[in-house]
């Protein structure tokens, strides 16, 4: 029998521990009125090996509750599910519908706090510091959205239709605003260089889009294909392994196979599966998000204050840029702020570009805790003022409620 080394143990042993606890909290959320997210991630805070964790840790001599590359490596599965189920749930009709408001919506809500931000920051650090500190602050989490949209039952509605389309088109936005970033900070500012890498990315995820909503629904067509539970997972997965090979984010991939098998003839099986799937996985995400805070940050009085100045201007940044054109198309103001406000959530994208900014010198130890801090002010305190939106909404025909106590 093989024996796997410690660590893969211990990550093992501490995924089910987190899922465990993350199930038990769900309920707990809905009594105190809270997302679930929020409760997921105060409690990876409080398991971190910063707090409650590190105190097991010490206790039992182990590296039980720490963050390693087996538990992130759960982690992004997680995000793939959550940003698949995304798909499935809006299809290419839900991205249609949401049509050019919904571009608009990802490219000025990505702008707008990139501006600020760079505006501000550049006036206390160096400006390739500044521009990345900007793509930090600018892309919205998919993943957060897309569980949000799942937990307050709107997910049939406009609104969540547009949401979620939209915070998926952010991530294409943010990647691309990445790639002239870095382009910049690299020197090579010409016009054509930076012209040319983002006509590549946008033609590269136009041409997948397309051809996986013209193969996949017909390939699953097929009997031998159609019977087979695991084929719609099999299309996921080879998406996923395309677009990161491309240098996309894996959560790109994810949303273009799930818009791709909602069009097929196994799409409400598929949506079951993936439903049962995020029961399981759904939490882990946003769980580790929490686990990488480093609680005793919050005593640094100038580093408190620049992640939460980073996550305000963020939040104001992303409200701006992405209301007019909601409102626009959803044309009812409480509908146009709650989507606003559920763009607000930051995650995955900008703690990439921390660990970049990191990696490449352009960031220090605060810059990246900064960013870290933006990112669970923005999740926890934008959830909650969603979920507060959506409880002002009038019920939509179809639309699941979701308890409130």
């Amino acid at each position: 029998m093989l024996t796997l080394p410690d660590t893969a143990e211990y990550a093992l042993l501490e995924v089910f521990v987190f899922l465990a606890l993350a199930e038990l909290l769900i309920p707990l959320a809905g009594r105190a009125r809270l997302p679930p997210v929020v409760a997921w991630i105060v409690l990876g805070i409080a398991l971190s090996s910063f707090a409650l964790g590190g105190v097991v840790n010490r206790l039992l001599g182990v590296g039980l509750f720490t963050v390693n590359t087996y538990l992130l490596l759960f982690a992004d599965l997680s995000v793939v599910l959550l940003l698949f189920a995304a798909g499935l749930g809006s299809g290419v009709r839900g991205l249609r519908d949401a049509g050019a408001a919904a571009v608009g919506a990802a490219i000025a809500g990505d702008l707008a706090p990139f501006a600020v931000t760079v505006l501000v920051a550049a006036r206390f650090v160096p400006v390739p510091t500044a521009l990345l500190l900007g793509v930090a602050a600018a892309p919205t989490s998919a993943a957060v959205v897309a569980s949000l949209r799942q937990s307050e039952g709107i997910g049939e509605t406009r609104a969540g239709r547009f949401l979620v389309n939209a915070a998926a088109l952010d991530d294409v936005v943010a990647l691309l605003l990445l790639t002239v970033v870095l382009t910049i900070v690299g020197g090579h500012v010409d016009v054509l260089s930076v012209t040319g890498s983002v006509a590549e990315s946008v033609v590269a995820w136009l041409v997948l889009l397309v051809a996986a909503v013209v193969v996949i629904p017909r390939a699953l067509r097929v009997p031998a294909l159609r019977e087979a539970k695991g084929v719609p997972f099999l299309f996921l997965f080879v998406l996923v392994a395309i677009v990161v090979a491309l240098g996309f984010s894996a959560v790109i991939g994810a949303f273009i196979a799930g818009l791709a098998v909602a069009e097929s003839l196994v799409a409400d099986r598929t949506r079951e599966l993936t439903e049962v799937l995020l029961l399981f996985f759904g939490a882990l995400f946003f769980v580790v998000v929490g686990a990488q805070f480093d609680v005793h940050d919050l005593l640094l009085p100038a580093l408190l204050g620049a992640g939460l100045g980073l996550a305000g201007l963020a939040a104001l940044g992303k409200v701006a840029g992405v209301y007019g054109f909601a409102r626009g198309r959803l044309g009812d103001p409480p509908a146009a702020r709650a989507v606003a406000l559920g763009m607000i959530p930051r995650g995955e994208i900008g703690l990439v570009v921390g660990a970049i900014g990191l990696t490449s010198g352009l960031f220090g130890q605060t810059e990246l805790a900064a960013i870290v801090l933006m990112s669970l002010a923005t999740t926890v305190g934008g959830s909650w003022a969603f979920r507060r939106a959506v409880a002002r909404l009038p019920p939509s025909p179809g639309a699941e409620v979701p308890p409130t106590a």
